[in-house]
């Protein structure tokens, strides 16, 4: 996956980039929480938009969303409703998560949008069409939290979000065991996808004990997504060089 640039970071290229979401159900409750996040070291604010009191009228999720830009200048803004199908809090239509998506579009306030690719369906090359004509750039999202689908299938999604025109495909899978965090890694080693890592308590280290990685040996990122708290210990960060550090079909 090439790397993309809005409002001057760079999503794939450097460090991984840090998105919070705000998951806030009133808009008070909402602006106070955009208001500190506009001052955090996170490149992105996500508004997850289906745990919003009002996500129902879009009136409210215009003004909700125009005030949102205000307060975070210049940080980037990822617009999601997730659909209870996709892990999301409501039901929504296909006519109804359509309009929602040309409705933020129209707003000119997201630097991004989620659009699910099943959702979307046939019309996900049309939508990917009217965000880049709006300016904003696509995460195109699939989920499947009881399993992890074969590497075949997730290629397969992947493909078909690039030719759509995605920016950022985005897969979320449950691995059962170490295989499936093979074929996870086998099928985003094809280059497709943005690796979006989720840390869950210590499943960091789960995932490497599934490996069985060797002490030292970390696993690349281009998006995590997190919870900022007060006073948080910084870790270090290791030094790489590409000859020192990757190495093909081994350890």
């Amino acid at each position: 996956m090439s790397s993309i640039t809005i409002r001057r970071c760079c999503i794939g290229e450097g460090r991984p980039k840090v998105i919070v979401p705000i998951v806030e159900r009133t808009e008070a409750a909402i602006l106070q929480k955009a208001a500190a996040f506009s001052t955090s070291s996170a490149d992105c604010v996500e508004w997850r938009v289906d745990l919003f009191e009002a996500a129902a009228d879009p009136g409210a999720v215009v003004r909700c969303l125009a005030k949102l830009r205000v307060l975070l200048k210049e940080k980037l803004l990822l617009v999601t409703l997730r659909t209870k199908e996709e892990g999301g809090s409501i039901p929504v239509s296909h006519e109804g998560y359509l309009r929602f998506l040309r409705t933020v579009l129209d707003t000119d306030c997201a630097d991004l949008i989620d659009i699910e690719f099943f959702t979307a369906g046939t019309d996900l090359p049309a939508l990917v069409q009217d965000a880049h004509t709006a300016g904003v750039k696509v995460v195109c999202s699939s989920h499947d939290f009881h399993k992890t689908p074969p590497k075949a299938e997730m290629v397969s999604r992947m493909v078909a979000m690039q030719q759509a025109g995605a920016d950022l495909p985005k897969l979320a899978v449950m691995p059962q065991s170490r295989a499936d965090v093979l074929e996870l890694l086998a099928a985003t080693a094809e280059g497709l996808g943005s690796v979006v890592h989720i840390p869950v308590k210590k499943e960091p280290g789960k995932i490497k004990e599934f490996l069985k990685a060797p002490d030292g040996w970390t696993l690349p990122a281009l998006v995590v997504l997190g919870y900022p708290v007060q006073d948080p210990l910084l870790p270090a960060q290791v030094k790489a060089t590409v000859e020192n550090r990757v190495h093909w079909n081994k350890w």
